[in-house]
């Protein structure tokens, strides 16, 4: 028995069907976007105060090792077309590594002066720092080094709106 097909019953979907679903698919995607990109904003500075708190316990565990100083230096630059950056460094403030804040994330002490020089010493301890992190929409991340333990910490992110 074979099948015929009346005009009625063709499969698949006209031009405008199609047209009109990617309509809405484009649609969609223009409403989502903006909350993409402010959440990958967010996402940078997150990123940025996680990898350098990691990065002064690496220090930290370095100065124990070695029984040397070694230390996070945080340079703030004039210039808005350029990233801040911190760099890791032995005792005689020699660049070992450095390391560039992404775009928008900027670094801000209220009681230090730049460059920021934190400390690591053999014993554990610190010079101690307390600073910024800060997103060009307001949102903004407080660092603490702590100059008893050494140990670094996220103080509180708030969005200031």
């Amino acid at each position: 028995m074979m099948r015929t097909l009346t005009r009625g019953s063709k499969k698949g979907f006209s031009l405008l069907e199609l047209i009109v679903v990617l309509v809405l698919v484009a649609l969609a995607a223009g409403i989502m976007m903006p909350s993409f990109s402010r959440g990958l904003r967010g996402l940078r500075l997150e990123t940025s105060g996680r990898d350098l708190i990691t990065r002064m316990r690496h220090a930290r565990s370095q100065a124990i090792a070695k029984q040397k100083v070694f230390r996070v230096i945080l340079k703030k630059e004039e210039d808005e077309t350029v990233s801040d950056y911190y760099i890791f460094a032995n005792e005689f403030e020699q660049e070992i590594r450095k390391f560039d804040f992404p775009e928008g994330v900027s670094v801000h002490s209220e009681k230090a002066e730049f460059p920021l020089r934190i400390n690591f010493y053999a014993n554990g301890r610190s010079s101690g720092a307390l600073f910024t992190l800060k997103l060009e929409t307001g949102r903004e991340m407080k660092i603490w080094v702590d100059p008893i333990t050494g140990f670094s910490r996220v103080l509180k992110e708030e969005a200031d709106s």
